[in-house]
């Protein structure tokens, strides 16, 4: 017969093995829920990893980049050289947050300024959320008559918002310069008085870097490219924003001639209902041996310049 001292010994070996296997069997009980606990926090480092991996890299010293930003229907340009940062227009206002998001990507934090090229809603509505959620120095607006002054909400909220902010609101002579390091921006405008459509009285700019332009004409039609020949402008570039999102009323043959650009972007929107790019458009840009690039089907295009060559990224992923 085992011993009293046995017994004791038998039962604790059993206790121990009792135990054993019931730490095991909790912890077999919890594994899915620990495996799914180390996925979601590798998923989430992983995320953050991308997201800190895919913004852009510093500007290269010298060098220039043009940001032209997929906002659908509408029209907005992000410029970006050495610490100076410069937003033309933003898209329509549900566009504003992705824009904003679009900044960060590439790096943005603070804006030189930014120039609203007219105040309709598809190039003014977005900067709403650019300029609640990122400094500007300055709001650069066209001269408008007071025939074509809009009073929609996507105008005059904007307006609230540069008070609110204590942003000023300037709007430039002909030929003022903005000194952008690497770069430097000219605006170009007439006299609007005379014209009958807001679209003409957008304040056009031009971007130079080392022998490189660009020319942003916002939504000029044939009026107002017309009138901008006439003031004998210097409008050369190498890459043309075709103004009014491509329209059959812009672009018209003697102002690409007077631009004779290399590349041309529009900006437009998938499937959209005006027809932008029309075809007379890219007849005249393919004719003119211009290649061109599209937002609707190039998605945001980067245009790279060191102030001697350009290379052109479409589907920029931002």
């Amino acid at each position: 017969m085992a011993s009293h001292s046995d017994q004791i010994r038998r039962l604790e070996r059993q206790y121990r093995r009792k135990k054993r296997m019931s730490k095991w069997e909790a912890f077999r009980r919890r594994l899915p829920f620990l495996l799914i606990f180390v996925i979601l926090t590798a998923a989430a480092a992983g995320l953050l990893w991308y997201r800190t991996s895919q913004r852009a890299a510093p500007v290269p010293p010298g060098s220039l980049r043009v940001y032209i930003l997929d906002v659908g229907q509408g029209d907005a340009a992000l410029l970006c050289t050495g610490s100076h940062s410069v937003l033309i227009d933003g898209g329509e206002p549900d566009q504003g947050n992705a824009v904003v998001q679009m900044l960060k990507a590439a790096g943005v934090s603070r804006l030189d300024c930014v120039i609203n090229s007219h105040p309709h809603s598809d190039h003014i509505g977005g900067l709403a959320a650019v300029l609640e959620q990122i400094p500007a120095d300055v709001l650069y607006l066209p001269e408008i008559p007071d025939s074509l002054t809009p009073t929609v909400w996507s105008f005059t909220h904007i307006l609230d918002i540069a008070a609110e902010k204590q942003i000023p609101i300037r709007t430039p002579e002909c030929h003022d310069v903005l000194s952008l390091g690497a770069a430097e921006l000219e605006f170009y405008s007439v006299e609007n008085a005379g014209f009958e459509d807001l679209n003409d009285c957008s304040l056009v700019c031009r971007v130079t870097c080392g022998t490189k332009r660009f020319l942003f004409t916002g939504d000029l039609s044939e009026a107002g490219e017309q009138a901008m020949l006439s003031a004998g402008f210097d409008l050369a570039a190498d890459v043309l924003k075709a103004g009014h999102h491509g329209s059959s009323h812009s672009t018209t043959p003697e102002f690409l001639a007077a631009v004779s650009p290399d590349y041309a972007a529009v900006s437009c929107g998938a499937l959209n209902d005006y027809g932008h790019p029309a075809e007379r458009t890219l007849r005249a840009l393919h004719d003119a041996e211009c290649a061109v690039y599209r937002t609707d089907l190039d998605g945001t295009i980067l245009f790279e310049t060191d102030g001697s060559g350009i290379t052109v990224t479409p589907h920029m992923q931002q």
